[in-house]
């Protein structure tokens, strides 16, 4: 078998093509925009480019700041932006500016919309907080332990869920409703929150929880940076600190993941983003944004 570092590595079960390099620099967050395959890109220069693997890339927002991460409202035409200087915004794609405000995170940031509002979360000097933003204003600032996250309660509109992994498994609560056991300290995971799906990574690997329940999945891969779920729910793309990308399927009966690996940066994945309609798996590193397809 060959190494992963080799430049044409592609497992033979699902392995991936690479089918576009778009001329997209320094990308540093990557969104696909609801039901269609368009996606947007975040570079370093505070720019956000549309790709359309068809009509091509456009530049539709501009002094943004270093983008860490990008999200687009179902509406496909409103985007959140939230920058590594302490910003953050909401703006129509091609448009004006609507909203923009202050973060104090250090690292850690996650954001997603919820509804109409904007939920973001980061680490910040002495703890991790979440903010819930509504028309630009402020509706919630709260301090969360150490590792937790928040994502959307499937079963109550525009409510919250906070989830932790402890040393008994994912601890899942509602937000204001419901409080974390007491006496357990959470894991090293570093958890990312993906559809139906929690991934939880760690320096050695990944762990996959299903929020219905069930058994955990794992995998062992060192230095993983970034992750993500496909929408179906049965492929799980991940980039790591060596510039490999992997594709695993995560569907089937065994609790072991087996990816699939190719070796695609020089430097480290920065960001992954599965296509919500289709069969591509963008994958951006520190100085270009590559295309994925592959077959079952």
């Amino acid at each position: 078998m060959r190494e992963v570092t080799e430049a044409h590595y592609l497992h033979e079960r699902h392995g991936l093509e690479a089918v576009l390099r778009p001329p997209v620099r320094m990308p540093t967050a990557l969104c696909w925009i609801p039901k269609k395959e368009k996606l947007v890109v975040g570079t370093r220069s505070g720019e956000l480019h549309t790709v359309d693997p068809i009509m091509g890339v456009r530049v539709v927002a501009r002094d943004l700041g270093e983008p860490a991460r990008v999200c687009i409202h179902e509406d496909k035409t409103t985007y959140l932006c939230v920058s590594r200087n302490g910003r953050w915004t909401v703006g129509q794609i091609g448009g004006d500016k609507q909203y923009t405000g202050k973060h104090g995170f250090l690292g850690g940031v996650a954001a997603f919309w919820l509804g109409n509002n904007v939920v973001l979360m980061g680490d910040e000097m002495d703890s991790r907080r979440l903010m819930v933003i509504n028309k630009g204003k402020v509706r919630l600032s709260a301090k969360l332990p150490e590792r937790v996250i928040a994502m959307p309660d499937d079963n109550t509109k525009n409510a919250l869920q906070l989830a932790r992994s402890t040393p008994k498994g994912l601890s899942v609560i509602k937000l204001g409703k419901q409080r974390f056991e007491k006496g357990l300290p959470s894991t090293v995971h570093r958890l990312i929150h993906s559809g139906e799906y929690v991934l939880g990574i760690t320096p050695t690997g990944v762990v996959v929880w299903n929020r219905a329940g069930g058994t955990p999945k794992s995998m062992r891969l060192p230095d993983l940076t970034v992750g993500e779920i496909s929408r179906d729910g049965k492929y799980l793309g991940l980039g790591t600190r060596s510039g490999a990308v992997a594709l695993a399927r995560i569907d089937e009966k065994e609790k072991r993941i087996h990816p699939d690996l190719v070796k695609a940066f020089d430097g480290p994945v920065t960001s992954v983003a599965f296509s919500q309609r289709g069969r591509w798996l963008a994958t951006g590193g520190t100085e270009h944004l590559q295309i994925w397809s592959w077959e079952d």
